[in-house]
Formats: C-alpha cells, structure tokens, sequence
C-alpha cells in the first residue's frame, strides 16, 4: 500500500468516485506529520500588560511544539503586511496576515472602553452601508475598524483560521457539566473572540473547541498527542461546508419517496435518546449583525448550526450488469481523468471498478447513489419532509441535490449538511464493499457523542479513534471513513449488525443494514448511560481501538 492509498483504491481515485472536488495537494489523511509539513502558521503578539502565565507559557510551548512536528512558524511582521492601499490602515498601521498562513494563534484580548465606544459607534454606521453583495473583507473593512479582534487582520478569512488561547473556564472542564451546558459556553467563546478554535488553558489542563462544538479535555502531558492529532490536522483541514456550486440541482417528491418518510420516522423513534440538542440560530446568539452577516458569509448561508444528522442511504441503482469478469473488464474502455487500472467504463457509460475484498479481485459497477438526509440546522428529531428532508446523489463522479418540490433554494436554511461528503463516502464505500449493508437501505446516524466500548455485542464494532482528528466538511474525514468502512468489510465480512465510524472531536457515525435494530440499540444505549453526549467515552474507544 503506497503513501496515497488507504483502500484498495489510490485517494485521486477515491476522490473522483465520491464526486469531491479535485484535490491539488493530495496526502494521507492518518499522517500528521505530512500535514505539518504543509501547514503555516503565525502568533500574533502579545501586548506587555497581558500577565496570564498559564496562557503565555502555553503559548510559548505551543510554538516550539509546532516548530517540532514541522510546522513552518512565521514571524509576525513577516506574515502581517501593513496595507497600503487604505489611509486608516496607514494611520494605524495596521497589519493584514497574508492569505498563504493557514491560521493565526492570539490570545483572548478584553476590549478598553475606548474600544467598546468605537464598536458601538461601528456597528450603529454599518446598516447604513449593508448589502448583501459584500464580502467578507468588505463587512470588516465597514464595521471591524474599530475592533481588536484577530479577524479584522487577516486578509482572507476564508483561508486563515483564528486560534484564540483563552484562560480555561472551568465549569467547561467539569466532567459533570451538561453537554447542552457545554455548547452554550464553546459557543460564547468562539462568538465572542470571532474564531475558528478556541483552546482554554489552565497550570493543569487545556481545552479545544471549534464548530464541531466538541468538548475534547486534556491534561498537561497530553500536549503532544493534541498538537499532532488534534490541532495539526484541525489548522490543515478547517471547517468548510459544500457550497452549492457543486451541485446538479433539481427537486423530487416527497410524498413519493419511502425513505424520505423513513427518515422522518426515524428521527422521531430517536427523539427519546436526547441525542440531538436543539440548534444555535446566530441571530440569538451574535449580538451584532455585522459579525452575523460575517460568519453566514464563510457559512454559504447557513443561520445557524445544529448537532449531528441522521441519513438512509437509498438502495444503490444499477443498469445492466452488476459485476463482470475479469475478461469482460479488460474489453472496457478508460474513463478519462481517472486510472485505467481502476475505473473503467462500458458502452452505456456506465463506470466499472476493480476492487479487491478479502484479497479477491472483483470487477463490479459503480451505482447510482441517492441519500435521504436531513438538512444542515433543522430539528433531527422531527423532519417535515416538505421542507426538512433533502436528497443528495452520486451519479457518474458528479454530485448531485434534490430539495422538496416548491422549496426555494434561496432560502438560507436549505442546505445539505457540513457532513455530506462524509455521507456520500460511506454509502459509497458501504455499496461496494459491503453491499449486505445498503441493500434494504443504510440507516446513518451522527451524534456528537461516544458510546462505552462495553455497550457493543456480537457483531457490532467500532474503529477509527485513532485516527486524525479532522473537523467536519473535510475531504480527509470523507477519505478516512470510506477507509474505515473498506477495512471492517474486509476483517468481518457480511456479519456486521451495527458499525460505528468514530471522529474523534466531532462524534460517532453509526450505521448499519436494519433501522429498527439501530434504533433499538441506540435508544438502550442512551437510557443505560452507555451513549453520552460529548467526550466522556472517547478515550475508552481509544484504549480499545485496534488501527
């Protein structure tokens, strides 16, 4: 197995079977140190009054750290250009972080009261200049003037992270505080310091939070591990949803399809294991519209964020012949742009793979994939088909989605998931290489919690804990799901009951060919204590995981 290979496909392959965009700089999403190696990052100062030394100090570590595992750290003024092209900005000189660092890492800056009097002034100015057409860049250049936080210095928010280090809020760290407690403080922190991650630090133990809205707690001598398999991969691989651009759309009938109404079932059969808190709509939760418009901009839209999805993979659809052999495959022509030795097609254009399962060659279909899914920022636990039920499919390499008959696109809500190309990677990996999984239709739910390694029976089984902590929305997530799915068709064959795919800092995928067994498994996990929301059971998947 090469460097570029996690299943029996090379990823380029893998990447063009799922429909994801083309990936310039493509690496193995279980190696950190790769990453590292690509990743640029820069502190910005701290002013000589700050006297948190837990914070400095950690900082302090943090850098030779990042140094150490190669990452390139570059220096401030060498990062930050002072604009010259904006007379404000050439009063106060103030610096923009240029577009090739990959984040920013600062510290929590309270705001002077000059400062709360200028924002204030900002943002009372600023609806006299909205539009919807501005930019990011634009919004902040109208309304963040006046500000001091981290985002006003970069010059594209869109490729650099901020990473504010925060005094540790201890009520976060406390292993008895709620999780709907614990999203209500992570979302505060990110809102408030305007920031993609925010890690909480004290003389014993740290924190890291993102949009995941995990709630990952360390100790000190932890701080290796979270750099390389948590932080690393989090800078290289930020949190993007799929915009819509990448779509072929079009709309479908509810009413006529049976598993949009499963899923609407399923959502209520799982409303008892309270594993899907209510969303955080932005508009209740930032106070100022122009930081709003902000974050809905770097959203593709989105108003809000929500916790989790619940999916069914639609049994796959073939035209003709579902496997060939080994002769009729090397009659097949080349599909262009991908690996003659992989993909192939026949007449009908209809795409041919050589996979290998249990060490036997098989030369089968690519199908057509449709998925039911729940949209991004709507209640799990109680789908409209009308409205809250979209359909996203795999046709040829090419992706597309469906929205419920009348719905309007341009509605800011009507968008598929942060997670979809997680879905489409294993309902795809799930058809080809284990079909006894998708033939009745997959069942997929993702919460963002961890079942106890104790609560798993006979033919039920976990991986993946191991793995990179890669945030949600990533090609990496997508490729190391479809990994995972490959690996345990491979060791267990057709007697998978109930797999769970677990994303460390994000949650648990879990699936499986029977939605009544899943539900009846999950809803006694959760009622016996053995499914939790947020980290508790993370590090016994860890300790019991075997990649």
């Amino acid at each position: 197995m090469t460097d570029l290979q996690i299943a029996d496909l090379d990823l380029g392959t893998i990447i063009s079977l799922a429909g994801i965009p083309p990936q310039k700089d493509i690496i193995n999403p279980r190696d950190p140190k790769e990453m590292a190696k690509r990743v640029k990052v820069t502190f910005r100062p701290v002013p000589d009054v700050y006297g948190n030394k837990a914070v400095i100090e950690f900082r302090k570590t943090l850098e030779e750290k990042l140094r150490y595992y190669g990452a390139q750290v570059v220096p401030w003024k060498e990062a930050a250009e002072i604009v010259p092209n904006s007379f404000i900005s050439k009063i106060l000189r103030t610096r923009k972080v240029k577009s090739n660092i990959h984040a920013v890492i600062d510290i929590d800056r309270p705001y002077s009261p000059l400062r709360k009097v200028l924002s204030k002034l900002a943002e009372k100015i600023y609806p006299y200049f909205r539009s919807p057409d501005m930019s990011v860049m634009e919004i902040l250049k109208t309304s963040g003037w006046a500000d001091n936080f981290t985002a006003r210095h970069i010059q594209d928010p869109f490729n650099t992270q901020i990473i504010t280090i925060t005094p540790l809020n201890p009520e976060f760290a406390d292993e008895s505080t709620t999780y709907d407690r614990k999203i209500a403080i992570g979302l505060q922190d990110i809102i408030r310091t305007m920031s993609e991650i925010v890690i909480g630090v004290s003389d014993e133990r740290f924190s890291i939070i993102n949009m995941n809205l995990s709630d990952s707690t360390f100790f000190k001598e932890q701080l290796d591990e979270f750099i390389s398999n948590s932080l690393i991969p989090k800078i290289y691989a930020p949190i993007k949803p799929p915009v819509l651009t990448r779509f072929e759309k079009g709309e479908y009938d509810p009413a006529q399809s049976p598993y949009a109404m499963q899923l609407a079932n399923l959502g209520r059969q799982l409303q008892g294991t309270d594993l899907f808190p209510m969303g955080s709509r932005f508009s209740e939760k930032i106070p100022r519209l122009s930081h709003r418009d902000v974050v809905e901009k770097i959203l593709d839209g989105r108003t809000g964020v929500s916790y989790g999805f619940i999916a069914i993979a639609e049994t796959p659809r073939y035209e003709g012949a579902k496997e060939i052999t080994r002769e009729e495959w090397e009659t097949l022509r080349g599909v262009n742009g991908l690996s003659l030795e992989a993909v192939r097609q026949n007449e009908n254009c209809r795409w041919y793979v050589k996979t290998i399962i249990r060490d036997q060659d098989i030369y089968q279909q690519v199908p057509d994939i449709w998925i039911v899914t729940s949209r991004s920022g709507c209640d799990k636990t109680n789908l409209d088909p009308k409205t809250d039920v979209i359909r996203i499919g795999l046709v040829k390499g090419k992706l597309n989605l469906q929205v419920p008959e009348g719905a309007n696109l341009n509605r800011r809500d009507i968008r598929p998931s942060f997670d979809t190309y997680v879905i489409i990677a294993q309902a795809l990996a799930s058809a080809l290489y284990t079909p006894e999984l998708t033939k009745e239709g997959m069942p997929i739910v993702h919460f963002h919690g961890y079942p106890n390694p104790q609560w798993f029976q006979q033919n039920e089984y976990h991986t993946g804990a191991k793995n990179p902590s890669m945030p949600c929305g990533t090609v990496e997530a997508a490729l190391l799901n479809y990994s995972a799915i490959y690996k345990m068709a491979n060791q267990n064959g057709s007697n998978m009951e109930l797999l769970c795919l677990v994303e460390s800092d994000h949650g648990v995928n879990i699936l499986g060919p029977n939605r009544d067994y899943l539900v009846a498994r999950l809803t006694q996990g959760a009622h016996e204590g053995d499914i939790l929301l947020g980290g508790k059971y993370l590090s016994h998947l860890k300790s019991r995981d075997l990649n």
